[in-house]
Order: structure tokens, then C-alpha cells, then sequence
């Protein structure tokens, strides 16, 4: 019944077809069959016969385009290295995807992000509905430059921008969500009950905790190499709309009906389908995105690491709630030093690298096991003299005085858990032992390690 209704309407619309030809020019094409699958990859569409025989002949409903380009999409395999889609890479096209638990804040995020875009000057933008609950914005490859710098063991060395992805298209993404965050905020708070929210959606937070991006998703974990986003005028196999181009000026007023395969009639409206001059317009973004990875990893990091805590590990946070108090029950007030794991122990040493990011943990972990905001003070000064370059004073006040506020309003943070590499591996401290083997949280480690002393 779907591919009847799609035949007839690509087979309707030629100027359609056309211009799903001109954007998978140079891309890995991926299609998804009636059954759900993907079909084979890599795939390219080098006419529109193409689209028309996999509908007809391999059940096809739905296309998919790499936001790469390519030399050559069919030399591409899941057997190449990083080193080798470099190589293979022509350039790329930066593609925010965002999604929404709610439309209209889907489409303010995207109002935001159009208008943020624009005091850049980059033009074109390109943005259209994804056929589902959100849309894809694109800035094509054309404005970027051929080269940039790029810090690689503390120094400047120059890059070709075309290798960068997609550690750029994610810094790029998180930089842009962390300018709109505020207006977004504001918008949602004046429109929405966020108590209302929060139910309606069951975010396992507090109020206070609650972010835009609770309810707005900007992919940025999901920017992969070969990663592909619906091409325009593709079904939503879900939903049955149309993946339509709109002027970014009509966001605000876009109605999903418009792209129902039915009613939709084609306009014209370009999606990477013009001819663009080459010309460099995303230098400034790119570098001030940079600048504020580079100022802001730590505070980045630790949010992700909270956010993903709170949405996804809940199961875990009842376990070690469970483990603090009877660990503070059988200490008896708070854990001495000697049954303090591992990766603790060797952070007080001293560390070299991931000195922000051993703050958070030592505050967290410390408080958790019964030590007063005093003594984790005392204990954080004498382990910044410990450092090779120790932090400035005013830092560890800073950290200290912003846990102290969440904690009175009842928030409670936990140190990473031991999975989470960049906060323990990456900086050298993760040295386990026996113990170690049986915790998935240094928290676990001091009950653990009393057990065994009992046995």
C-alpha cells in the first residue's frame, strides 16, 4: 500500500526525484525496506530510475544520505580505518538533527538556532522537516575552510577541515546548544508548567535540574562517520510525512500537515540543490567553537555525565544510596583514607592531568562518605600542593561553594562511574585491584573492602 503510494507520487513529481538525485551526488546512500531493514550498504542514486526500481523491485520505502561526501561512497567498509575515510572523504556537510518531545519547542530550538547562524553570516542555511518530531538544519560543505588550526599536544598544527569530522561537527553542535540554552529556557518556562513537564515526559529529575535539552535532543553523540540523515523528500516511514524543505524564515509558522504525502505539492524551496560558490563563512564559528570546548571541556563533561547519570542509571543510583548508608552506618560517621579505592588514593598523590576534573570527583566522593564540607576543603587544599601545577585557590573555592548551594537545595551528585574513562583512566589513577573487580562506582569500594577484612 506505502510503495503503491509512493510510486505514484515520485512517478508524479519529477522535480522531486531530480532534486533527491542532486543531493545524493558524492553520498553513501542507505534505504530502508518494508520490513524495517536497511538494505545493502554502501549504495549511491545516480538517477531518479534509481529511486523508482528499489520502491518497485527491492521494497524500499524510505532514502538516506550521508552528511560526508565522498570520493567514492562505494569504496566505503566497515574494515576501514580512521586514517582511510580521511582519505576517502571529500568534505562534509554540518547537520544539526534535532528531535522534540514537543513540536512547538522543536521548532523555536530551530528558530534559535537559524538566528544564531545568521549574526555569523552564514548563508545558506538550509533547513527542513524530518517527516517526524523535529527537523535538520545544514550548512554545506562549500563555506567551509580548506584548513584550520588545531591544537595537538599543546601545539598548533594545521588541519585539513575535511579530516575533522566528526570531533568538529560534535563541538560545533554542543557550542551552538549551549548559546541557545538560556532564551530556550526562558521560552519554555514562559509557555510551559515545567512540574507539568517533568511529569508528562517522566524525566527522573528534580525541578532545578531541569535543561532544555531534557525535552529537545541536538544529536551530537550520534555524529558518527557514515552516519546518515533522511534525504529530503523521503518518507517517515512512522509517521507517513514527507521529509519537505521550508524557508527558514517559516519555521515559526511550519504545520507538519503540510508534509503529508497526499496534500504536499512540490515548491521549489532549495535544500542543497543550488549551485554554491565556494567561499569561506564558517572560520568564526569554527573558532569560537573551539576556544569554548577548550574553556569549557570540564564543565561540558561533568553535565553529560550528570545528565546521563540521572536519565540512564537510575537502577544504579538506587543501589549505591542503598550501599552510602550502610556504609556510613558501619563507619560509623565518615570512611578513613585506608579504605579509599585505588584511583582515590592515587588523585591525592597528585595528579599531572584532569586536575578540574579530580575536584569533582574528591567533593563527591568525599561528601558521599560522611565528610563535612570543612574537612573535604582541608583535604582538597593539601592535595592541590600535591600537584605538579596546582589549581588556583579560587577555583577550588568556586567548585566548593557551587556544590555546597545544590546539596542545600537537595541535589545530590555522585562521582562518575568507574565506565566512565575520561574521569579516571584518561588521567592515569585507574589502578585496580581485587575489589575493584566487584564495583561499578568508587563508592562501593570502602564496604566492599570492609567485607572482605571480616572474612
Amino acid at each position: 500500500m506505502l510503495r503503491q503510494k509512493l510510486l505514484r507520487f515520485y512517478n508524479g513529481n519529477k522535480n522531486v526525484l531530480e532534486d533527491m538525485i542532486k543531493v545524493s551526488q558524492n553520498r553513501e546512500v542507505g534505504y530502508i525496506l518494508e520490513n524495517g531493514n536497511f538494505g545493502k550498504r554502501p549504495y549511491i542514486l545516480e538517477n531518479e530510475s534509481d529511486i523508482i526500481n528499489l520502491i518497485k523491485n527491492n521494497n524500499a520505502i524510505s532514502f538516506h544520505v550521508s552528511m560526508e561526501r565522498w570520493y567514492n561512497p562505494l569504496n566505503l567498509s566497515t574494515k576501514l580505518k580512521k586514517k582511510e575515510l580521511n582519505e576517502l572523504r571529500l568534505g562534509w556537510d554540518f547537520v544539526i538533527d534535532l528531535d522534540s518531545k514537543n513540536f512547538d519547542i522543536a521548532k523555536y530550538t530551530s528558530f534559535l538556532i537559524l538566528d544564531f547562524l545568521k549574526k555569523y553570516s552564514i548563508e545558506p542555511v538550509y533547513i527542513k522537516y524530518s517527516g517526524g518530531k523535529g527537523f535538520h538544519i545544514v550548512v554545506p560543505w562549500e563555506l567551509f575552510p580548506e584548513k584550520i588550526e588545531i591544537e595537538k599536544k599543546e601545539e598548533l598544527v594545521e588541519e585539513e577541515t575535511r579530516k575533522l569530522f566528526p570531533e568538529l561537527a560534535r563541538t560545533m553542535a554542543s557550542y551552538i546548544a549551549s548559546k541557545i540554552e538560556n532564551k530556550l529556557g526562558k521560552y519554555i518556562e514562559m509557555n510551559w508548567d515545567i512540574k507539568e513537564i517533568i511529569k508528562e515526559h517522566n524525566l527522573n529529575i528534580l525541578e532545578e535540574q531541569f535543561s532544555p535539552f531534557h525535552i529537545v535532543e541536538i544529536d551530537t553523540i550520534l555524529i558518527s562517520s557514515r552516519h546518515l540523515f533522511r534525504l529530503v523528500y523521503s518518507i517517515n516511514e512512522k509517521t507517513g510525512k514527507l521529509s519537505i524543505p521550508l524557508y527558514p524564515k517559516d519555521v515559526l509558522d511550519f504545520d507538519p500537515e503540510y508534509a503529508s504525502i497526499d496534500n504536499y505539492e512540490y515548491e521549489g524551496i532549495p535544500f542543497l540543490t543550488e549551485e554554491i560558490e565556494k567561499e569561506n563563512k564558517m572560520e568564526n564559528l569554527i573558532y569560537d567553537a573551539i576556544k569554548w570546548e577548550t574553556l569549557n571541556k570540564i564543565e561540558k563533561e561533568k553535565l553529560e555525565s550528570i545528565t546521563k547519570y540521572v536519565k540512564s542509571e537510575e537502577k544504579l543510583e538506587e543501589e549505591l544510596e542503598k550501599e552510602i548508608k550502610k556504609t556510613k552506618v558501619k563507619f560509623k560517621g565518615k570512611v578513613p583514607e585506608e579504605y579509599f579505592p585505588p584511583c582515590i588514593k592515587n588523585i591525592l598523590k597528585g595528579v599531572e592531568d584532569g586536575r578540574k576534573r579530580s575536584v569533582f570527583i574528591l567533593i563527591n566522593f568525599l561528601i558521599n562518605l560522611g565528610w563535612s564540607w570543612e574537612e573535604i576543603e582541608k583535604k582538597l587544599n593539601e592535595w592541590n600542593e600535591n600537584n605538579p601545577d596546582p589549581l588556583r585557590d579560587r577555583y577550588i573555592e568556586y567548585q566548593l561553594e557551587w556544590h555546597k548551594e545544590r546539596y542545600k537545595k537537595g541535589l545530590k551528585y555522585l562521582p562518575p562511574n568507574c565506565a566512565n574513562e575520561i574521569y579516571y583512566k584518561d588521567i592515569g589513577v585507574c589502578e585496580p585491584d581485587e575489589i575493584c573487580k566487584m564495583i561499578k562506582n568508587p563508592l562501593s569500594y570502602p564496604l566492599k573492602k570492609l567485607k572482605t577484612e571480616k572474612k
